[in-house]
C-alpha cells in the first residue's frame, strides 16, 4: 500500500509505540494504571545524521541487523509499517524499517519457503517444506495453518477484500479466506507458470503454462480468458486497469482487465468455454525471458528481459530501448523520482538515477532481492546472515516493485470500490430494496433485514445480491451518518434495525467493511447498537493501524452511565481484536481495559470482564 506523507508520519508513530511496548505489559486490577516501556537501544551499525538528497543512496548502510541464518529471500512490508523477512533459521522476523530493531520472531515449524506475502489487512502468509500455508498476525502470533497437500506452483496473491489466491502444482487453484477456510477450488489441465495477480475489483488473473490467463471471479468461475504466444513468466497491472503479461519467449501482451469482466460475469464458464479477450497491443523486444515489468499510474511500462535488454513502453504501445538499465538478477524496484534499483548477477544492487552517475551497493556476500519500503529505505538480505538497509527515496505510484508494492501481494495499490451505487440502480431488485432500507416505516426495514438474515452466509447473499453492501450501509447509516427527509432532520433511528445490520456486517469476509463501521459507530448514540457494532469490529478483526481500538475506547468513554451489555460486549470485542492481530494495536487498548475494570457493573458481569481481560493478557506475546 502506498502511503502519503501524513500516512508515513502516522506509520512512524505506530512503529515507535509498538517497539516500546512489544513483549512487555502487565495487567492491574481496580484503579491501577497500565505502564508502557520505551527507550530500547539502537542496534550497532546505524549511521546517524546522514544528509542524503532525494533519490540518491549512500553506499554506507543506514543499519545492519544479524539474523539467525542465511537470507536469500525478498523482504515484505505490512500496511502498519513493519518489515518481514524469512531467514534460513526457520523463522519469520519482524523489524522496524528505519532502525532495524527486532519486533518479534515467529517459528511456525519446518523450513520456510521464499513465498512471503502480506495481505491488505496486515496478515502475513508463508509456506514451509511440509506443504503448509501459515497465516501470521501483525503481532507475531500464528492465526491458522492449512495443509494444502501440494506445493505451490507460484507465488500467491492477496485480494483487496482479504482472500488469498493460491496456485498449486498439478493445475489446482484455490481461494482461501482470511480465516483459513477454503472458499473454492478448481482444477485445470495446465499449471500456473507465474504468480497470479488480483485487480481492485477482486478478479484473480491466473497465468497458465499453455499460454492462457484465466480471469476468475469471486466464486472461482472463469469470467474471461486471455491468450499469449508463450507461457507467462511475469504479470503486472497498471493505473488504467490493464493487465501486462510478459512471457518466457520474450513477448509482452497488454489487455484491458477492467472492461470485459462486468459484461460477461452473468454467464461465466458455460460448457467449459469462456469469452476470449483480445490484446490491446503486443510487442516482442527479445527472445529472452521477461524478468520483470514495472508500470506507472498513467499506463506506461518498463520491461526487463533476461538478456539484459530494457525497454520503455508508452500507454499506447510505442516501444523504445532504454540504455543503462541492464538487469541480470532479480526483479528491480523504482522510486518516485525515477531512480531504479537493479539486482545484479554478481550479488550487488545497481542504483540508476534518472540523470547522473549510477551507484553500486555491495556487501561481503551476495545480496538477495531488495525491498523499497514506504519510508524510502532499501532493505536486502545477505548470505552472511546480515540484513542491510540503505537510505533511498520512497517508491513511486503504481506497480513499482516485485509483485506490485512493498506488500508483495500481487495487487495494484489503489483503494478499491466495493460496488458503485449508480451502477447498482441499474440492477433488477436493487431499487425497491434501497427504498425499504431507508424507509420511515420500521416494519419495512425489518422485513428487509429478515430477508438478508435468511441467507446461510454472506457469500451466498452476495452471489444473489452483489450490491448488498450498499443495502447494509443504508441499514446502519440511517440514524447515524445519514439525514434523508425533506426537513434535513435525522430519520427515526430504528436502533433495532441497526443492531441487526451491524451483526450482518460483522459476519462479512471482506475486512474493508471496517471503514463503514468506523464511520457509523462514530455517530451511534444507542448503547445496544453500539455494543453490537463493537462486536462487529471485533469479528472483522483487522486493526493493524489501531483505528478500531481508538474508536471503541473513545466511544465507550462517552457513554455515561454505561450499560452492562455495552461493558461486556466491549470486552469481547477487545479480545477478538487482540486474537486477530496478535497484539494490542494501539495504546488506547490499555486505557480501555482499565476503564472496563472500573465500570460500575454487577458482580457476575465484573467476573466475566475480568476473565475476558485475563484471556487478552494470555494472547499477548
Amino acid at each position: 500500500m502506498l502511503i502519503s506523507q501524513n500516512g508515513s508520519e502516522a506509520q512512524k508513530s505506530t512503529i515507535w509505540w509498538k517497539s516500546s511496548l512489544r513483549g512487555f505489559w502487565f495487567l492491574v486490577f481496580a484503579a491501577l494504571n497500565l505502564w508502557m516501556v520505551s527507550g530500547q537501544e539502537v542496534p550497532a551499525g546505524i549511521v546517524t545524521g546522514q544528509e542524503i538528497p532525494a533519490g540518491i543512496v549512500s553506499e554506507q548502510p543506514l543499519w545492519r541487523r544479524a539474523l539467525g541464518g542465511k537470507i536469500d529471500a525478498y523482504p515484505a512490508q505490512g500496511p502498519g509499517g513493519d518489515v518481514y523477512v524469512v531467514a534460513d533459521d526457520r523463522a519469520l522476523h519482524s523489524l522496524n524499517p528505519e532502525t532495524g530493531e527486532s519486533n518479534w520472531i515467529y517459528r511456525p515449524g519446518g523450513r520456510l519457503r521464499n513465498l512471503l506475502m502480506v495481505a491488505a489487512d496486515g496478515t502475513i502468509y508463508l509456506q514451509n517444506d511440509r506443504q503448509e500455508l501459515f497465516a501470521v498476525s501483525p503481532g507475531g502470533t500464528g492465526r491458522w495453518k492449512l495443509n494444502m497437500r501440494r506445493e505451490m506452483a507460484a507465488l500467491p496473491a492477496a485480494s483487496p477484500d482479504g482472500r488469498v489466491i493460491v496456485a498449486l502444482t498439478g493445475g489446482r487453484i484455490l481461494a482461501v479466506s482470511r480465516h483459513g477456510t477454503v472458499l473454492w477450488f478448481r482444477d485445470d489441465s495446465a499449471e500456473a507458470s507465474a504468480g497470479p495477480v488480483v485487480d481492485s475489483a477482486g478478479v484473480a488473473w491466473v497465468p497458465l503454462s499453455d499460454g492462457r490467463i484465466l480471469a476468475l471471479d469471486h466464486y472461482g468461475d472463469v469470467a474471461v480468458t486471455a491468450r499469449v504466444s508463450g507461457a507467462p513468466s511475469v504479470m503486472a497491472l497498471d493505473g488504467l486497469g490493464r493487465l501486462w503479461v510478459g512471457c518466457f519467449d520474450g513477448s509482452v501482451g497488454v489487455f484491458d482487465a477492467a472492461g470485459p469482466i462486468s459484461r460477461e460475469a452473468d454467464s461465466p464458464d458455460i460448457g467449459g468455454e469462456s469469452p476470449l479477450m483480445e490484446a490491446l497491443f503486443t510487442f516482442r523486444p527479445s527472445d529472452a525471458r521477461v524478468v520483470s515489468i514495472l508500470t506507472g499510474p498513467d499506463g506506461d511500462g518498463l520491461v526487463f528481459l533476461a538478456d539484459g535488454k530494457t525497454v520503455d513502453c508508452s500507454p499506447d504501445g510505442v516501444v523504445a530501448n532504454r540504455s543503462g538499465m541492464v538487469v541480470s538478477g532479480g526483479a528491480p524496484s523504482a522510486a518516485g523520482d525515477g531512480t531504479v534499483f537493479l539486482p545484479a548477477s554478481d550479488g550487488s544492487i545497481r542504483v540508476v538515477p534518472v540523470s547522473g552517475e549510477s551507484l553500486v551497493l555491495r556487501a561481503p556476500s551476495v545480496l538477495a532481492e531488495p525491498l523499497l519500503s514506504a519510508e524510502g529505505v532499501l532493505i536486502a538480505g545477505g548470505g552472511d546472515w546480515i540484513l542491510y538497509a540503505w537510505q533511498a527515496a520512497p517508491p513511486g505510484e503504481g506497480w513499482r516493485q516485485f509483485r506490485g508494492d512493498s506488500r508483495r501481494g500481487g495487487t495494484f495499490p489503489v483503494a478499491p470500490v466495493i460496488y458503485d451505487r449508480v451502477q447498482a440502480r441499474k440492477e433488477p431488485g436493487f431499487f425497491f430494496r434501497e427504498q425499504a432500507a431507508v424507509s420511515d416505516d420500521v416494519s419495512e426495514r425489518l422485513a428487509l433485514v429478515r430477508e438478508l438474515e435468511a441467507y446461510s452466509d454472506i457469500a451466498s447473499m452476495k452471489r444473489d445480491l452483489p450490491w448488498v453492501d450498499l443495502i447494509l450501509e443504508d441499514l446502519v447509516a440511517v440514524g447515524t451518518t445519514r439525514r434523508v427527509n425533506r426537513q434535513n432532520e435525522p430519520l427515526q433511528s430504528h436502533p433495532v434495525v441497526r443492531i441487526r445490520g451491524y451483526r450482518l456486517l460483522g459476519s462479512s469476509e471482506d475486512f474493508r467493511t471496517r471503514d463503514l463501521l468506523l464511520r457509523t459507530l462514530a455517530k451511534e448514540e444507542d448503547q445496544a447498537a453500539l455494543a453490537e457494532g463493537f462486536r462487529a469490529l471485533g469479528r472483522l478483526g483487522s486493526d493493524y493501524d489501531g483505528a478500531s481500538l481508538r474508536l471503541i475506547s473513545a466511544r465507550f468513554n462517552q457513554m455515561v452511565p454505561v450499560q452492562e451489555r455495552l461493558v461486556l460486549e466491549t470486552a469481547r470485542a477487545l479480545a477478538d481484536l487482540v486474537l486477530y492481530n496478535g497484539d494490542i494495536s494501539d495504546p488506547a487498548g490499555y486505557e480501555l481495559m482499565n476503564r472496563l475494570l472500573l465500570s460500575p457493573v454487577s458482580e457476575s458481569t465484573r467476573n466475566e470482564v475480568i476473565s475476558i481481560i485475563r484471556e487478552v493478557a494470555s494472547l499477548q506475546r
